[in-house]
Parts: C-alpha cells; structure tokens; sequence
C-alpha cells in the first residue's frame, strides 16, 4: 500500500460505523465495527460471499435497491436491509453505498449502520399511534385539533356527529364558521388568544351550529399542544351539554311561570285575608256577639293574621330577588321602633318588654327599608314562641370597630332553639329532616335581607350550652362608606374588571356569586370595575386580559373555572386579615 492509502485503510478500520467493501460478491473487506455487530471474528467475514450474510427473509430489500441504481449516480439515497449475524439472528441495517474501481475492477463500498432500535422504536411509535387514533376516534367526546388561528386541522368521529358534517367538510375550515350569532370570529379569537399564552380554557359554554341549520350547547375545554419541533397546535374538547341547557332553560321557564302564579295568588289570598279581618273585627266589636264567641274571634283573627304575615314575608322575598333596594346610610332606631310597634299591634293580649340601647342617632349602618323586616320578624318569633304573658327581650348593639360595623344581639327567654336546628334555622329548603317545620318564613327573610346588605345572620343560646334558657340571634351589618379600607390598603378583598365588550365577563361573574353563595360569604365583598367607564382607575391595557378577578394577592384572568376561584376564595378566607362577619 502507498502511505496515503494505508491512511484510508487506517481510517477504516477506526470507524464507528460498519464499513465493507463487495467485488464480485465477496466481501473483500470489513472493518472490525461490522465485525463486531455481525458477531464475527476479525477475519472470518473476509472472502465471504455478499448473499451470505444477507437475511433470506430480506435479501430482496438489497437486490431490489441494486437494480435501480446505476453505474453513473454519484449520490444515493440510503437504504434499508437485513444482515444475519453469527447466530442466525435478524439485524436491521441502513445502508449507505458507492459505486468505485478497485483494482481495476468495478466494485461496491458499503457504510452500514445498526437500526434495530430505531426500527423497535419507530414500531412503538406506530402502534401508540394506531392505539390513539383508536381511542381519538372511538370517544364519545367531540375532539378538534386547531390550528394558531383557529382552523380546524383533524377531527374525530363524535366531532362529526355533533355537527353532522362528514370529516372533508370539516378540515380546513375556520372554528368561527361553525358558531352562530356576529361575535363568533371575537369567540374564537379570544379562546385562541388565551391558550396561544399557555393558559387553559376550561368548561367554558357556547353554542355550536350544526349543518341542519340548529344550534347546540357545547361545554369546551381547550389547551395547548406543542410538538418537538417548536410548532405548536390547539387541542379543544367539545362536551355535548344541550340537553342539561334544555332541562336548564325549561327550569328557568317553569319557575317564572310559578312566579307569576305566586304573585297572584299571593294578592288574592291578601285581598281574602283583609276581607276576613274586617269582618272578624265588625263582630269582635259587636254588641250583639255573645262573649263566649269572643276567644273563638280573637283565636281566628290571629291566625288569620299570621297567614297575612306569612304572604308578606313571602312577598318581600319574591320582591328581594326580583327588585332589590339600593343600598343607603340609614339610622337603624328608626326601623327598629317602627317593628317595635307592629309587634305589639300583632300581639294585643301580650305584653312585650324590651330593654335596649338603641336610641336616634346612635347606631347608623348599611340598610334601607328591608331592615324593618329584620327586626319585626326576629322580634316577632320571640313573641310567637315564648307563651309568657310578659315577653321580655334584650336587644344590644355594639360597634366592632376592626370590621368596621355594628353587632346587633335579640335574647330572648323562650324554648329555645336545639343544637342541631340552629345551622338550619334560616332556610326552609334542604331535606325535609332538615327543615324547621312551624316556624313560618320569617327567620329565612331575616338572613336574605341581612345577607344582601354585606351581613350576616346566626343564631346562638342566651345561655351557653343550655337552648333551653333561650334565644340570641345575633346580626352584623356593615358601616356606610363610601370606601371601605382593609388592613391592607385596598378597599375591598375581590375586585372584578369587566368591560361590556367582554364575551367571558358574564359566565366569570356568574361562576364566583355561585362559589361566594355556596360559602356562605356576602356578594357585598366584590367590587366591580367597569374598565369602559371612563371614571375607572385601572383601564384595560393595565390588565393581563378580561375577565380579571383579583382576590387579595391572587390575580386570575381570561377564562377562569369555577374550581379555581373556589381555590382562591378558599385560599382568602384562611387569611389572618379576611374579616369574619360575626
């Protein structure tokens, strides 16, 4: 050998890659790396015939690329093909070859390379592949894949019947065209927006219309999908809910409709109630009743106005949803003397003895006219229940000046209230082993009116741990104030930013009155700012998207779940600053 090609053969024989030269047939060499993944010695494949080491069950794939090649091609594709190795056994190669002239005699270098595990891993992929597309299209749950702009870029079959369009007539097009109403390119654009950021949507609910003409009520979910090679597309979940919307919808119409018979009945059963006392109170005044009918009129003319006082109440709570009162500074001597006197007027065989510290100009809070059912019907109970002659309530109010609002206590020294009665007091709804039966709609009027003013309502012994010595109801009614400061500077826990231009702003609202409800914490805590009103402090460049709800340090934004603001109230609530209204 000339020194240049004893370095070529060096070279050879140091390469990582298996490395053969072929010349009619033979293998004339091998370097030691081919040796090594055919299980041979050093010199045991030299001379060998080429076929031998071909794998017979893929000895066409060699053949077959051989023949399409030509003398004159200067670069060739790569190619697979199966070596035998000393045992028998099946190797997968990837073969790199040149035609050159050794020795004056044509023949063929080949560059080889093991790709079992690539062909064992490509199988995996194929079959986890297979596997997915099974389940993708086997599921019940409608699945889009999307691209950044919102076209529809793969489908499965549930996606094709929820919209009833065969799988072509889906691909390609744009999610907007398959919304109803002229903000559907707003809807997409924003669902795109906030999962382009990282976010994700969830269980958020629109309408989907479907080839037909008709819309559906969908709940989507939607989030990123990034591929290795930086791309990334959309993956939104479309979960059929039109039926529960129905159920929903028919719901709400059944129970305006029992509202309008309410209301009715309601004024009749009043005008009936009024004709009754009327003439109960005609024949109590007259000379010719005999006086043994007189305890039989007397009986009948209360219970004729107890029915009257439970249509009222009845009436004020239909009245307190539908047309709530906007909210005042208000002397509370003021409602407190007015139910004072209309108790007494209720009871005229009894005597009621209140003592209190209530006096005109005393006590001011948050209120307006509602707080005279406040304190007539918890006055009103005491007297109801307590079957003295002489009724005696203590009635105290204090000022709690860390929460920034007044303490109003009611003990009486009636029945009392069991231990496992008092968490339901309030409501007359639940399972009937948890209503307190007989005790009318007054106390549950008490905690609506309460509650919608920013307070809260509970029931305790006078004594403690002894129900039987009597009630204390206690109430806690905010201060008036224009702006309410908390320990840290800000005027309220949660703020709400809104726009009217907002498509998500609504349903966000919606979810966090349903989780303040459910925890039992006043809708008076949110402050609501509208960042189109001109008056607005924050403006809407200087949030991260709307909706924006921020609670104390927490700030979630855009498409909020229902589950995570109950984790941030929750998180708020366990603060050692979070006021407790009691």
């Amino acid at each position: 050998m000339t020194g240049l090609e004893g370095r070529y053969h060096e070279i050879i024989m140091m390469a990582n890659d298996g490395i053969m030269i072929v010349q009619d047939g033979q293998l004339v060499l091998v370097n030691p790396a081919l040796s090594r993944m055919l299980g041979f010695e050093a010199d045991e494949l030299l001379g060998k015939s080429f076929a031998d080491i071909l794998y017979p069950t893929a000895a066409h794939l060699y053949s077959e690329h051989q023949e399409k090649q030509h003398w004159s091609d200067t670069s060739r594709p790569s190619f697979r093909a199966g070596f035998r190795t000393s045992e028998g056994d099946l190797v997968n190669v990837e073969i790199s070859s040149s035609d050159f002239v050794l020795s004056g005699r044509p023949a063929i270098l080949g560059i080889v390379r093991n790709v079992s595990k690539q062909i064992e891993l490509e199988a995996a992929i194929d079959a986890s592949e297979t596997r997915y597309r099974a389940l993708f299209d086997s599921s019940p749950i409608a699945y889009f894949t999307l691209s950044p702009r919102g076209n529809i870029l793969q489908v499965n079959r549930a996606a094709q019947r929820l919209l009833g369009y065969p799988e072509k007539d889906l691909l390609r097009r744009n999610l907007a065209s398959f919304l109803p109403g002229e903000d559907r390119d707003e809807i997409v654009r924003q669902v795109v927006s906030e999962v382009a950021q990282g976010k994700s949507v969830e269980s958020f609910e629109i309408q989907m219309q479907m080839q037909d003409g008709r819309s559906t009520w969908v709940s989507v979910t939607a989030s990123l999908l990034s591929h290795p090679d930086k791309t990334s597309n959309i993956a939104l979940m479309a979960m059929d809910i039109d039926r529960r919307k129905s159920a929903e919808s028919r719901e709400a119409a059944e129970r305006e409709r029992a509202n309008l018979y309410l209301e009715v009945m309601t004024h009749d059963l009043n005008n009936v109630n009024q004709s009754l006392l009327f003439s109960l109170g005609l024949m109590e005044n007259s000379p010719d009743t005999p006086e043994k009918f007189l305890p039989l009129l007397n009986e009948s003319t209360w219970n004729v106005r107890r029915a009257a006082r439970m249509i009222a109440n009845l009436r004020t709570l239909i009245s307190l949803a539908d047309a709530p009162q906007q909210a005042d500074e208000v002397d509370i001597s003021q409602y407190f003397e007015s139910a004072l006197e209309a108790v007494r007027d209720d009871f005229p065989w009894k005597e009621l003895t209140v003592s209190t510290n209530i006096e005109e100009g005393m006590f001011s809070s948050v209120g307006n006219d509602y707080l005279h059912h406040v304190f007539f019907n918890i006055l009103h109970n005491s007297m109801c229940f307590d079957e003295s002659d002489n009724v005696q309530v203590e009635v105290e109010v204090k000022h709690i000046e860390d929460l920034k609002g007044i303490r109003i206590e009611f003990r009486d020294r009636g029945p009392g209230i069991p231990d496992g009665a008092k968490e339901h007091v309030f409501r007359r709804t639940g399972k009937p082993h948890e209503q307190i039966v007989g005790r009318g709609l007054g106390l549950t009027l008490v905690e609506q009116i309460v509650r919608s003013l920013g307070g809260k309502a509970r029931v305790e012994d006078r004594i403690k741990n002894d129900h039987t010595k009597g009630t204390k109801v206690v109430v806690f009614l905010p201060l008036w104030s224009e702006t309410r400061d908390l320990p840290c500077g800000r005027t309220t826990c949660i703020t709400f930013y809104k726009s009217t231009h907002c498509l998500f702003c609504d349903p966000a609202m919606e979810s966090l009155e349903s989780v303040l409800d459910e925890l039992s914490i006043p809708r008076a805590m949110v402050e609501v700012v509208d960042v189109d009103d001109p008056r607005a402090v924050v403006k809407k460049e200087d949030l991260p998207m709307l909706p924006c709800i921020r609670l104390c340090d927490v700030e979630l934004a855009g498409f909020v779940s229902e589950e995570a603001i109950r984790s941030a109230v929750l998180q708020l609530a366990m603060k050692e600053c979070y006021p407790d209204f009691l």
